[in-house]
């Protein structure tokens, strides 16, 4: 038999960040409670193994799909974790770092004049059409900033940004929080993030710090069943418990309005732990 299907070649494959709109549009279900299954045996409604995020048991159905457990059938559904107050995601700390370092806090626009972000457009402009690497101009926008005192447009102070790791960013020795370090990159405008080696088709840099954490499948991380007949859940499922109770403990405090500082530490806390899951 001949084979007359067209075949392609893969011109180029673009990364992209999932907004917290497509992280909610993709999911199966919203994830609210550390519980796993009831004393019955059966998946909690609303918890990491709810059936809508898959199944593995063979001949049990899938609630989101339909299908069965098995090779061919059920694939697999992300849930989502609601954060109470948002966190840094640590893979993106350097580019974070780049971010804080090369705009301002006040006007969210790169720190240099107009003359020099043309200058640097062209130049980026050229590097496409020649196929050369363009985080070299990010490198020089970086150094170039490094001068930079005031911001050219609202004349605000430039302060010096440090990275405490692995998720901690300091203004003149500041701490600044996760929500302020989102603020500050939500002003950045798109017509500058090319320059930053970011496309605002496929990302925005605030999406760096999450405020909603998608959930894996059930098929990614089974449960197995010992030889003593009990559950043993995946590394990842005990991961998830620890962000879900930290998270709720957190909502908890701050709706009843504990003392800052207890809602810091358990912030901390999550950090850490949305971090060592990640």
């Amino acid at each position: 038999m001949i084979d007359t299907g067209v075949r392609k070649k893969i011109g180029k494959i673009e990364f992209g960040i999932l907004s917290p709109t497509e992280i909610r549009k993709m999911s199966a279900t919203k994830v609210i409670t550390a519980d796993t299954y009831d004393d019955d045996g059966f998946p909690i409604s609303m918890g990491l193994m709810d059936p809508r995020l898959g199944v593995i048991e063979p001949g049990l159905k899938c609630k989101t799909c339909g299908l069965r457990a098995g090779k061919d059938g059920c694939p697999g559904h992300f849930g989502h974790i609601d954060l109470a107050m948002p966190v840094i995601h640590v893979g993106f700390v350097k580019e974070i770092r780049d971010c804080l370092r090369t705009t301002c806090r006040n006007c969210g626009r790169i720190l240099l004049p107009d003359e020099r972000l043309e200058y640097y457009r062209k130049l980026r402009e050229k590097y496409v059409r020649e196929g050369r690497d363009t985080s070299l101009i990010l490198k020089a926008i970086i150094n170039e900033c490094k001068n930079v005192d005031k911001c050219p447009r609202c004349g605000r102070e430039v302060g010096r940004i440090e990275l405490d790791k692995p998720t901690t960013f300091r203004e003149n020795g500041k701490k600044l929080t996760p929500s302020e370090v989102r603020e500050w990159l939500e002003k950045i405008p798109d017509e500058d993030l090319p320059l930053l080696d970011i496309n605002p088709k496929a990302a925005r840099p605030e999406w760096m710090v999450l405020t909603v954490l998608p959930v894996p499948p059930v098929t990614v991380r089974p449960s197995v069943t010992l030889e003593t007949g009990e559950r043993s859940e995946d590394d990842l499922t005990h991961k998830l418990v620890d962000v879900i109770r930290i998270n709720q403990r957190l909502q908890e405090n701050r709706d009843a309005g504990a003392p800052q500082l207890i809602v810091e530490d358990l912030w901390e806390l999550l950090q850490y732990h949305v971090t060592t899951y990640l």
